[in-house]
């Protein structure tokens, strides 16, 4: 069978996607004891050679920054669920654990969430030397009123508002997450009361954590994939590699992949149908608000 080129970037960008993504990482838990030491280094090579073949081989020309971004991923940790790259490697150099080593909660969770920081700007940083400006890379205010896409996942047969539809599943989401917390943390009073100092320390965190996976995760690779492989498949592939990043998360495993990849796949639309970052950023930060506070409790 011919593919047509359109066809083999799509190929090629799923490929490379799976690739970096935690899928390799599962698998080998999976199905053996466990990822060997060398397993990061094949999936570099493979990695670094399409990016390389991007500079001259048609079919992969379109999805070169998207590649490059893939790239600064795997070199900087966020491949295949932070077990490899440089962030991992501070985390576990001496000066590191002499820095947090012993602190508290606060401390050792602001200094993680800063150091992960460095990915969004390196991204960022790459994409605005190439010429993007910063609503290409949907960093804007965009409409936050613009029409949401009818569709059978969110049980919509005609356009609405995204004021309407994000506020909605923003309280969705976010009583989800607290009810997710209550079964698990069980707060008690005490409890409550002894974390309210700590509630800046969640909403710093929180308001980093989700402008990083936001723009890392779906802003960046987006403004890179639509022109290449248009929205549908952009939309898919920031979907997947979201969805499998949270395997080992909470809550873990299929069910794991299946929520997150739906609340991937549900910001992703807000983004591209509003051009902007705000119900994207908002529902996640809402969602993260809870979770890391619900982290700060377990640490009392």
């Amino acid at each position: 069978m011919d593919l047509n080129n359109e066809t083999k970037t799509a190929i090629a960008a799923w490929g490379a996607m799976l690739m970096v993504s935690s899928l390799t990482l599962v698998i080998w838990r999976q199905f053996s004891n466990g990822e060997p030491s060398w397993w990061p280094l094949p999936v570099a090579a493979v990695l670094l050679t399409v990016t390389a073949l991007a500079f001259w081989a048609a079919p992969l020309r379109p999805i070169r920054s998207y590649l490059i971004i893939l790239t600064i991923f795997l070199i900087l940790g966020y491949g295949g669920g932070w077990q490899s790259g440089l962030i991992p490697i501070i985390k576990g150099s001496e000066p590191w654990l002499s820095l947090v080593g012993g602190s508290s909660w606060a401390i050792s969770a602001l200094a993680l969430h800063l150091l992960r920081l460095v990915i969004p700007a390196a991204v960022l940083s790459y994409l605005l030397i190439r010429g993007a400006s910063l609503r290409d890379l949907f960093l804007a205010w965009g409409d936050p009123k613009a029409p949401v896409e009818p569709s059978r996942l969110i049980g919509m047969k005609k356009p609405e508002p995204w004021t309407r539809i994000g506020s909605i599943f923003a309280v969705v989401f976010a009583a989800g997450t607290v009810t997710y917390i209550i079964l698990t943390v069980h707060p008690s009073l005490d409890l409550l009361s002894r974390v309210i100092p700590l509630l800046p320390v969640a909403v710093a965190i929180a308001a980093m954590n989700s402008f990083n996976e936001e723009f890392t995760l779906r802003a960046g690779p987006l403004s890179q994939l639509v022109p290449a492989v248009g929205k549908r498949q952009a939309l898919l592939l920031t979907t997947a590699f979201f969805g499998l990043g949270h395997f080992y998360g909470i809550p873990s495993g299929a069910v794991g992949v299946v929520l997150s990849g739906f609340l991937g796949w549900f910001l992703g639309k807000s983004m591209l149908e509003t051009r902007g970052f705000v119900w994207a950023w908002l529902i996640h930060f809402v969602m993260d608000f809870f979770i890391f506070t619900s982290l700060a409790m377990t640490s009392l």
